[in-house]
C-alpha cells in the first residue's frame, strides 16, 4: 500500500472497532512551547481524510497558543491492544468555522458547556467556580443549542512523515516510514 492515509484508515478501523480501550480515537499531539521545550497532551481525533489528520481545541490553550507561534506538530497514535503505534510529524492549520461547528454540534452538551465557560489550562482561583460556571451556562441554554464559543475549533495536521510500527514478541518490530515528495509518498522500511 503507497498510500499512508489509506493504511492509517486500515489501522484505525481495526483500532477503534470493538475496541477494549476507554478512549479508542485519542491520539497524543506534541508542540513546542515558547521556551523550545516539548508539550504533550492526549485529544480525541475527529477525521483522517487527505487533507490531513483533524482534532479540536480551545485557540487560547497552551496548545492553541503554541501552534499559532509554531505550526510544527507530532501526533503519536498507540494501540496496545493490537500492538500498532503510528507516528505523525507535519504542520497544523486551522479548520473553516463551518467545520468548526460542526464538530462543536456534535459533542455532548455538558462537552459544549464546559467549552464556553472554561478557560482551558488557566489556574483556578476558586475551586466552586468549577462547577457553578457551567451549571449556570445550563439554565441559561435550557432547551436550546449552546453557541461555539469563538475560541474553540479545530486544526487539521498535514502530515510530511507517516511512520507506522507493528511490535513484534521477538522485538524485531516492523517500521514502514513514508515521507511526503513532489507528486506522492516515498515508502520505506526501517530496522527496528
Amino acid at each position: 500500500m503507497h498510500n499512508p492515509t489509506d493504511l492509517f484508515r486500515q489501522w484505525y478501523l481495526q483500532a477503534t472497532h470493538n475496541s477494549p480501550l476507554q478512549h479508542p480515537r485519542a491520539v497524543c499531539v506534541s508542540t513546542v512551547n515558547q521556551k523550545g521545550e516539548p508539550e504533550a497532551r492526549f485529544v480525541a481525533l475527529k477525521e483522517v481524510s487527505e487533507a490531513g489528520f483533524t482534532f479540536c481545541s480551545a485557540f487560547d490553550s497552551p496548545k492553541g497558543v503554541e501552534i499559532d507561534a509554531n505550526s510544527k506538530v507530532a501526533l503519536t497514535f498507540w494501540w496496545d491492544h493490537i500492538g500498532r503505534q503510528v507516528r505523525v510529524v507535519g504542520t497544523a492549520t486551522r479548520i473553516s468555522d463551518k467545520e468548526a461547528d460542526r464538530y462543536f454540534a456534535e459533542r455532548r452538551k455538558d462537552a459544549q458547556l464546559t467549552s464556553l465557560v472554561s478557560k482551558q489550562s488557566q489556574p483556578l482561583e476558586r475551586p466552586e467556580t468549577l462547577e457553578a460556571r457551567p451549571r449556570e451556562a445550563r439554565m441559561q441554554f435550557e432547551g436550546q443549542e449552546v453557541p461555539r464559543p469563538e475560541k474553540w475549533g479545530g486544526y487539521c495536521v498535514k502530515p510530511e512523515r507517516l511512520e507506522f510500527l507493528t511490535f513484534k514478541a521477538n522485538r524485531l518490530h516492523e517500521r514502514t516510514l513514508f515521507t511526503r515528495k513532489a507528486g506522492g509518498w516515498s515508502k520505506q522500511r526501517l530496522q527496528p
